[in-house]
């Protein structure tokens, strides 16, 4: 599983600290520090909670944002041949450079879930400035 990275907003832009706390860099830009991040072969750790509609929590069902920008969710499979997998998506618009993606999949466990989803948000992120406003799908 890729290492997790935190990515920080600071007054001047964002810094990103390493699985051990330690800042390995300071950038301008959000994409900046997504991309350190994938050339170091990690993913951003993102901030997780449970997902609420309609002012209930959702059970087996959580929502992953960053620096307050929705960035996916993951939630239990409830029927089907896929019951009890765990399903992951990156739906959104990144604010940063207005790109727009949507990416989903499936795995055995959350922590799967979790690693894929962080992933995948942090590639869509970091190559963001490359591609611009476009639609992929993976």
């Amino acid at each position: 599983m890729k290492e997790r990275f935190e990515v920080e907003a600071t007054e001047s832009g964002y810094r990103v600290l390493d699985p051990d706390g330690a800042v390995v860099a300071t950038v301008e830009r959000r994409p900046q520090a997504f991309e350190f991040v994938c050339d170091r072969g990690g993913r951003v750790h993102l901030k997780w909670a449970r997902t609420v509609i309609g002012n209930q929590p959702v059970p087996h069902d959580f929502s992953a944002t960053h620096c307050g920008f929705r960035a996916g969710r993951i939630m239990t499979t409830i029927s089907g041949d896929q019951r009890g997998r765990w399903a992951w998506f990156v739906n959104g618009r990144d604010p940063d450079t207005g790109r727009t993606g949507s990416f989903s999949g499936r795995e055995d466990t959350k922590d799967q879930a979790v690693a894929h989803l962080e992933a995948s948000y942090t590639e869509f992120i970091a190559y963001a400035d490359k591609y611009g406003p476009t639609k992929l799908h993976a």
